[in-house]
C-alpha cells in the first residue's frame, strides 16, 4: 500500500528514527492535515494549537474550523496563513 510519508523518507534517504513523530500537510492554504497529534490545546477562528510529540503545532489563519479529529490525526480548514512548530 502506498504511504506518502514513507515514500518521501525513502526517496530522500532520510533516517526515520531521526524524524519527529508527526507530519503536516498544507493543501493550497485551505486545509491542514496533522498526523501524530496528541491533543488539542486551543481552538479558535484565527489560531489553533495542536499538541504533538516534542511540542505544539500552531496553525494561523481566518475562519479556521476543526473539520475532523481522530485518535492520531487532525484536519483544519479555512484560510491558512501560517504554521508554526514550537
Amino acid at each position: 500500500m502506498f504511504n506518502f510519508f514513507s515514500e518521501l523518507v525513502a526517496d530522500f534517504g532520510l533516517e526515520i528514527d531521526k524524524l519527529n513523530s508527526f507530519n503536516i500537510v498544507n493543501m493550497s492554504n485551505k486545509l491542514v492535515y496533522i498526523e501524530g497529534q496528541k491533543g488539542v490545546v486551543k481552538i479558535g477562528s484565527e489560531s489553533m494549537s495542536i499538541r504533538v510529540k516534542g511540542g505544539v503545532v500552531v496553525v494561523f489563519g481566518q475562519n479556521l474550523k476543526l473539520k475532523k479529529i481522530t485518535g492520531t490525526t487532525v484536519c483544519i480548514v479555512g484560510k491558512i496563513e501560517g504554521i508554526e512548530c514550537k
